[in-house]
């Protein structure tokens, strides 16, 4: 099992599909990592096409699953991650309910999600790009990747 670091492009088979993350952080934020997510159909891909690409979405995941499946592999460590962080900010709603819109929206430096930088009642559109400040499992995430989710989709917008 490997031992995910900053900067580690890892790919990773589930489903008979296979994505493609990097990983931004330690871990934080309830075991996950914040990583850079590709949008892909599923194929693989080599280094090359995924060096020149930037279509995707921040996202904090747990590997657990996928690790402990063997279904994780290290492909190649970037020695800068600056160009993966979309956004500097997380985004939190107080709601959890499906299909309800949020109330009021936390606003969090992603460097910091400890550290709260404002509350809003309607989220303004220069924070909708945000971060969702929560830790979704890999199977979640891989939903998203196939999806093309990006995080101004939030259904809670």
């Amino acid at each position: 099992m490997i031992r995910q670091q900053p900067g580690d492009l890892l790919e990773i088979e589930h489903d008979g599909n296979y994505f493609y993350i990097v990983v931004l952080t330690r871990i934080t934020m309830f075991g996950g990592n914040i990583v850079f997510a590709w949008h892909n159909d599923g194929q693989r891909r080599d280094l090359e096409s995924l060096q020149t690409d930037r279509n995707g979405f921040n996202a904090c995941t747990d590997l657990i699953e996928p690790k402990r499946e063997g279904k994780v592999t290290r492909i190649h460590r970037f020695s800068d991650t600056s160009d993966f962080w979309l956004t500097k900010y997380a985004k939190g709603a107080n709601v959890f309910r499906k299909g309800e819109k949020a109330r009021l929206w936390f606003l969090y430096e992603i460097t910091d999600l400890t550290k709260e930088i404002g509350r809003y009642e309607k989220l303004p559109d220069e924070y909708r790009s945000a971060m969702d400040k929560m830790t979704s499992s890999f199977s979640i995430i891989a939903s998203k990747i196939m999806a093309r989710y990006t995080p101004d989709q939030n259904e809670r917008l």
